[in-house]
């Protein structure tokens, strides 16, 4: 349950505006402290909420506010990223965004990068009105049962079609050993899964409408 409001998040946050934006520049021990503090007052907002600082560059600072893939927190992370005041200089993100389809990433023992991954899209066979959709994903070093290859895989994906997309759009995936000739067996470079989600939203936005 929620202990302050978004108002009085973003009251907190007034108060500390000029220590964020500077916090490069504060002392070791000022700038864990604040850190924390933001932390602290976060959580009683949303406690399933996180956040990341971006570097300041001549437009300010960038925070993005991510629920982590949690769509429990989805909401909340929402209702922050909308009611805020005015800020200058910072840029207020709901959820990781979206980078495209050429992406590197390293998760534990794991360095990824979708040039080296195929594809299979899994559609729903229940309901094909449906958004959401299954992926089937060929990579080298396959490791059966290993949950750090798929939570490496997982955020590969995560990072390449956005938090919000991959919570509420991918249902399904499993992963698989590459075949020696991917494309005679119907995978499709990972690098165009953006593109595959733009044509199957468009075809089950043309299917709604018939």
């Amino acid at each position: 349950m929620k202990k302050i409001t978004v108002k009085e998040f973003w009251d907190w946050f007034m108060t500390k505006t000029e220590f964020l934006m500077d916090i490069d520049n504060l002392p070791e021990q000022e700038k864990d402290e604040l850190l924390e503090e933001f932390d602290n007052v976060l959580a009683t907002y949303s406690e399933g909420i996180t956040y990341e600082l971006g570097e300041l560059t001549s437009n300010g600072r960038k925070i993005t506010f991510s629920a982590e893939g949690d769509e429990e927190y989805f909401d909340d992370v929402i209702e922050l990223c909308t009611d805020i005041p005015i800020l200058d200089f910072w840029d207020i993100v709901a959820f990781k965004q979206a980078q495209g389809g050429k992406v590197r990433i390293r998760f534990e023992d794991y360095v990824l990068n979708s040039k080296d991954l195929w594809f299979i899209p899994l559609e729903n066979s229940e309901d094909e009105l449906s958004e959401k959709f299954g992926l089937k994903i060929a990579l080298k070093d396959y490791k059966e049962e290993d949950e750090d290859q798929l939570i490496a895989v997982y955020s590969l994906i995560e990072a390449m079609i956005g938090e919000y997309d991959s919570a509420t759009l991918l249902e399904y995936f499993e992963l698989c050993p590459l075949p020696n000739n991917p494309e005679e067996e119907d995978f499709i470079p990972l690098t165009q899964l953006p593109e595959f989600i733009d044509w199957h939203l468009d075809k089950i936005e043309n299917l709604q409408e018939d």
